[in-house]
């Protein structure tokens, strides 16, 4: 599911979204061009019933969490907190992967994106500008590159030592593996490193072993362990990149430490 962040309430034209997304979507273009402008939006795409409601309120939660990892939007807080109304759009494109039904909901999304007032994107975790979303959506068009920012948020901290300490969340609803490193190369480089191995996760499946090495370039090689994740709540493994001689988290161990954490998928 995704959601728009919206300036002002705002209708979508039906007709003009069949046209531009119909046939990549296999939407039951009848039911789209007789749909009344407005919510709710009740679409058949490929068998699979799309669905979307406009509520006339500010998103409910607090957005502060993930808005501190927006990297490339350094006053989201401030911008989603003028949102007066938000777009929850949802469909599980059965017939579908993961990937491709992420896929599909994205030119869906992006169709959304060019026809309201769209501050911000909030998917699962990921909150994205409208100028960045389309940004990302163009580069996915013109190179093929998996668009990985606009569904999985990189989460980051620094540790005591100066090391950055570097989690995914959003990995998962493509059932691959979270992200783990503790680094102690610059940010930007971590960051990068971490999208871009991600994005090549993303697309090819979980084809990395345990202890396979990985890099940006033919010199470069960072291995790649499957081990239990640092975060209590996430009870599977993680791709560990190890960017750190010496990493100084903590893991958690034995049957205790089950007990603490959510235990969800965030």
């Amino acid at each position: 599911m995704a959601t728009l962040l919206l300036e002002r309430p705002a209708d979508v034209d039906y007709r003009l979204l069949a046209q531009r997304v119909g046939e990549p979507l296999q939407l039951n273009l009848k039911l789209a061009e007789e749909h009344k402008p407005g919510f709710p939006m009740i679409l058949v795409a490929d068998g699979a019933m799309v669905t979307g409601m406009r509520i006339d309120a500010p998103y409910p939660a607090s957005l502060s969490n993930v808005a501190q990892f927006a990297y490339w939007w350094p006053n989201a807080a401030t911008e989603a907190a003028r949102s007066t109304s938000h777009v929850l759009v949802a469909c599980n494109w059965a017939k579908h992967s993961r990937f491709d039904a992420h896929l599909r909901h994205l030119v869906l999304v992006r169709e959304l994106v060019e026809q309201l007032p769209v501050i911000g994107v909030l998917w699962g975790s990921a909150l994205v500008q409208a100028d960045k979303f389309k940004g990302e959506f163009a580069h996915m068009q013109r190179t093929n590159v998996v668009p990985f920012s606009l569904w999985v948020l990189i989460q980051f901290s620094k540790q005591p030592n100066g090391n950055i300490l570097i989690s995914t969340l959003g990995m998962r609803d493509f059932e691959q593996m979270e992200i783990e490193t503790e680094s102690a190369l610059p940010f930007d480089q971590t960051f990068d490193l971490v999208r871009k191995f991600g994005s090549y996760i993303l697309a090819n499946g979980p084809v990395v072993k345990d202890g396979e090495t990985m890099g940006l370039t033919a010199e470069q090689r960072i291995r790649v362990r499957h081990v239990r994740s640092f975060r209590p709540d996430v009870k599977e493994n993680v791709y560990w990149l190890e960017l750190a001689e010496n990493a100084t988290v903590e893991r958690p161990k034995g049957f205790f430490s089950g007990l603490f954490g959510s235990g969800s998928r965030q």
